[in-house]
């Protein structure tokens, strides 16, 4: 089994416009979730603010700081998804027993990259991940690692990334306590507190290779093409194109889409074909967003926004994030 998925949720409206596209061109701060080699472009301090108004009334803080050191460039990292208040209700009790439960889950990410050739940089990024319901937690630790490449061709660059690679996770705590008398045992003996344990679950790793071409580049604008291929452990691969102009460092429009690959088995013949759809479960696979940014003094100041479009019942998702670069 699967789970800490709140590792998958995208972070940055930039990034998140453009989808796993954007691997190989990833940059400062907002790298961090896509590409952690990316972070080693930043010459100075860049900071981020994000907020996603997620499906279901969820809602999903990050927060992120690098700095530039001699040996290379040091950032820190918090994402709080919010579940939001859940009412808690019984057979005895269907409009609700009084008690509200409010389930967290957090990573907190420390990272390191460094620009070791003028072609080739690398970044490493340590998760700590923590899941709170009621009176139960699992807590672990798990590793993303990237690497691009500048090909020095027309601007192509070249990305891959691992992310989520860990050691498994399971929930313990009190609510997985029992006060009672053993079976077989004497009668008059007193209760014992015993103690269950739940079965442990595996983080949701991936792998993405990617690509960034620049079709035009001069000293007014930027329009560049990006593709990538990811491969996740527990649901099928994906494939993902977008694109973005940029006109003076000052504005952007970004758009992305992606498919997703699935196996069914006919449950009659076993027989397992593969079919490749847009989007997946959540996403009917398009996103887009927009950027703008001015420099005030010493200090950069940006405003970013995604939309991404939900399939059904759900509203879409929207992530507004302001960028500071000193």
């Amino acid at each position: 089994t699967g789970g800490a998925l709140e590792m998958r949720l995208p972070v940055g409206p930039s990034g998140t416009a453009l989808g796993s596209s954007v691997v190989g061109d990833a940059s400062g701060i907002e790298a961090l979730f896509w590409n952690p080699a990316g972070l080693a472009t930043i010459e100075r301090t860049q900071a981020t603010f994000s907020h996603t108004k997620y499906f279901a009334d969820m809602k999903l803080n990050y927060a992120a700081v690098g700095t530039h050191m001699g040996i290379g460039t040091l950032a820190f990292s918090a994402k709080v998804l919010s579940v939001g208040d859940v009412v808690v209700t019984t057979e005895d009790a269907p409009d609700g027993t009084g008690e509200i439960l409010r389930p967290t889950f957090s990573v907190l990410g420390m990272s390191y990259a460094r620009q070791f050739t003028d072609r080739v940089q690398f970044g490493l990024t340590t998760n700590f991940v923590s899941e709170r319901i009621r009176n139960a937690s699992a807590s672990g630790v798990s590793f993303d690692f990237g690497v691009q490449y500048l090909t020095g061709f027309r601007g192509m660059r070249l990305g891959m990334a691992m992310k989520n690679f860990g050691p498994s996770m399971g929930f313990s705590g009190d609510d997985f306590n029992v006060n009672l008398r053993p079976p077989d045992t004497d009668p008059t003996s007193s209760n014992r507190t015993l103690a269950f344990t739940s079965s442990n679950f595996e983080q949701p790793s991936f792998f993405t290779l990617g690509a960034t071409v620049d079709v035009v580049k001069n000293s007014n604008s930027r329009f560049a093409l990006m593709s990538s291929f990811q491969n996740n452990n527990f649901i099928g691969d994906s494939y993902s194109g977008g694109a973005e102009w940029s006109y003076k460092d000052s504005f952007a429009l970004r758009g992305s889409w992606f498919g997703s690959v699935t196996n069914p088995i006919n449950a009659t013949t076993l027989e397992e074909t593969t079919k490749v759809r847009s989007g997946d479960d959540l996403y009917n696979g398009f996103a887009f967003g927009a950027g703008a940014q001015v420099m005030t003094g010493g200090t950069t100041l940006g405003v970013d926004m995604a939309w991404k479009r939900v399939r059904q019942f759900f509203d879409d998702t929207v992530e507004v994030a302001l960028k500071l670069t000193f």
